[in-house]
């Protein structure tokens, strides 16, 4: 095996532990660079980029804007049913402007989301990378050589460590924890009609309370190098 997908829980230390795998087998840490891929295929801006980036969104404002916006079905990955009815109206993460005083192109979701699964595919063929988040595990399900790995945390553990690494209070680290938890379950199902803790995606889901950072990286690369 030679591409790794990391599916992560925000506050579980998953960027880390890719990034320190990427690192000890050489292999290509691909994260921001995804953005960034996008955002120069698109001739647009990181910012624009980034308001699709992993976002998922409710059922209303998803329905309406496929009313009102035509979009293409990402290469490779056909939109699914559910994206036109998800089941949770959840609220919406992001709101999507086309104010003409921008000054980068417009990108929507459509374009977003047939750009990010071309550009993981791409790098699926090169191998030797870490690709982190982004539907990765679905994108490259069938890849016979990538391995996907999960990681996770319990939510208040998470919450614990982001009031200390980001100097948050209590609340606010308990409202972002489960913003992102409720963003990437509904970036699964609307746009790749899968759930994002379904363990048949995963070769290995690690929990970080359970078993430390160094030990989880320890584990990864032993297994890719055997």
């Amino acid at each position: 095996m030679n591409i790794i997908t990391v599916a992560r829980q925000i506050g579980s230390g998953g960027d880390r532990i890719a990034e320190r795998v990427a690192e000890i087998l050489g292999y290509e840490y691909l994260d921001q660079r995804l953005v960034e891929e996008i955002a120069s295929n698109a001739d647009t801006s990181v910012d624009e980029v980034e308001k699709f980036d992993e976002k998922g969104e409710g059922r209303i404002r998803y329905f309406l804007k496929r009313l009102l916006v035509p979009e293409v079905s990402p290469g490779g990955v056909s939109l699914s049913s559910a994206a036109y009815f998800p089941e949770f109206g959840l609220e919406f993460p992001y709101v999507m402007d086309r104010e003409a005083a921008e000054a980068a192109p417009y990108l929507d979701r459509g374009t977003y989301q047939l750009l990010i699964t071309t550009v993981i595919q791409e790098f699926g063929q090169l191998g030797n990378a870490v690709i982190v988040g982004r539907a990765s595990q679905v994108i490259l399900g069938s890849h016979p050589e990538a391995f996907h790995l999960k990681i996770v945390a319990p939510f208040e553990e998470r919450c614990q460590r982001l009031m200390q690494t980001k100097a948050m209070e209590l609340d606010s680290a308990r409202e972002l924890v489960d913003k992102h938890d409720r963003w990437r379950e509904l970036y699964l199902r609307n746009y790749y009609n899968a759930v994002w803790e379904d363990p048949l995606l995963y070769h290995l889901t690690i929990n970080t309370a359970k078993m430390d950072e160094d030990k989880a990286v320890d584990l990864v690369v032993g297994y890719m190098v055997q």
